[in-house]
């Protein structure tokens, strides 16, 4: 037996049409009619990030595991950090003159953004050293190598514009070090930025960096270990890639996967069937869904998910549906409604199909939110794994 999981970033949604009931999506629905349908509860009650929800659905989460979204983000970015370092996850983004925060993503324009990471890496500030590498998007990773750091502090993204920059500050007095080197740094930057050609030359400057998520080296047991499946991953974004590192999954690369809508979904979903060949457990995660979300652009979204509906025929036509399970959910609900204000992400179960060989359908006929609350199968996140495996045998 194989397990394809496709996790659609963010896709699941609010609202009375929701992106998924917009779509046309006939492969998707196929898919639902011929197997199980229900709902997953990735955050216990509560809303929940990427990381979060990509762990749980591997069932691997736990708090003693956990080890910092900063940490996940550095291995997802080639980075190899050490005990007692520190790995953040951070944003370029843009201050005005008077200190106010006017951009949390700098425009999610990437004009230069690898030149300016390439600027700021190998800083030294009282005798940490920084290193630096452009991550996904808008998206940064820092690792801090230097005596008496702390993972211990609350970050300075405000998490909303119009709004001064805050402080880095310490939890405790251990990591009073930690949050005066950070400022430091922010501010040290922040002059190096102002001054660059490249910000003289883009719409909207990335001139300031917001520290948001902090992480540091831990072990964990594989998937394979708790699961007996060698497991590969095909994704664009960091999170996804370093997720599946730290797992002790393989990395498939795909040209052109980029974690936005325009991302290379023909090469993706090659990959993947490619993919299923070799390995027993293969997660494909498509995030462009999660971005048109945040972006507020529920009908872009729509239309996405048919263009992933296009390319997941290409899978159903050539997997052996005897032999490969196909499991279509999400990491969480991004709501895309436009006058949204606040936190997009939302604590509601996200709508999961489990369709194969030893699945019995429950008579769900469409794949979205409402539907699937009517199917039967309700569930943990971390059970989803389990499920299958049990039910399949």
């Amino acid at each position: 037996m194989k397990i394809l999981l496709i996790i659609l970033d963010g896709a699941a949604d609010l609202g009375e049409r929701t992106p998924y009931q917009i779509a046309k999506k006939p492969n998707i629905d196929s898919l639902a009619k011929n197997g199980i349908c229900g709902l997953i509860d990735i955050g216990y009650g509560n809303r929940v990030d990427s990381d979060f929800g990509y762990l749980n659905l591997l069932g691997c989460y736990s708090k003693e595991e956990y080890p910092g979204r900063g940490y996940l983000e550095a291995l997802g970015v080639g980075l190899k950090p050490e005990e007692n370092e520190i790995c953040i996850r951070a944003n370029f983004a843009t201050l005005d003159k008077n200190g106010n925060v006017t951009d949390r993503r700098a425009g999610r324009d990437e004009t230069g953004l690898e030149e300016l990471a390439e600027k700021l890496d190998g800083m030294e500030i009282d005798g940490v050293h920084f290193e630096i590498k452009k991550s996904a998007g808008h998206r940064i990773v820092i690792l801090m190598k230097g005596e008496n750091l702390s993972k211990e502090v609350v970050p300075n993204d405000p998490y909303s514009v119009g709004v001064p920059l805050p402080q880095v500050k310490p939890r405790d007095q251990k990591a009073k070090f930690t949050a005066s080197v950070l400022n430091k740094f922010v501010f040290k930057t922040n002059k190096i930025l102002l001054q660059h050609p490249l910000n003289k030359r883009r719409k909207i400057p990335a001139n300031v960096i917001l520290i948001r998520n902090v992480g540091v080296k831990r072990e964990v047991r594989s998937f394979k270990k708790r699961f007996g499946m060698n497991a590969c991953c095909v994704a664009g974004i960091p999170i996804a890639k370093g997720i599946s590192c730290f797992l002790g999954m393989d990395i498939s690369t795909v040209p052109g996967a980029n974690g936005m809508p325009d991302t290379n979904l023909d090469g993706k979903t090659k990959e993947a069937l490619d993919c299923l060949k070799k390995y027993d457990f293969v997660l494909l995660h498509i995030n462009g869904t999660d971005i048109l979300s945040h972006d507020a652009k529920r009908e872009g979204k729509a239309k996405f998910i048919e263009k992933i509906d296009q390319n997941l025929g290409e899978i159903i036509k050539k997997i052996d549906t005897k032999e490969t399970v196909v499991i279509i959910t999400s990491d969480h609900r991004t709501d895309s409604e436009k006058d949204f204000k606040h936190y997009r992400h939302t604590k509601d179960p996200v709508p999961v199909l489990v369709s194969g060989n030893g699945i019995k359908p429950d008579k769900i006929e469409k794949f979205d939110e409402y539907s699937c609350a009517k199917g039967s199968l309700f569930i943990k996140g971390n059970g989803l794994i389990p499920f299958v495996l049990k039910t399949v045998k």
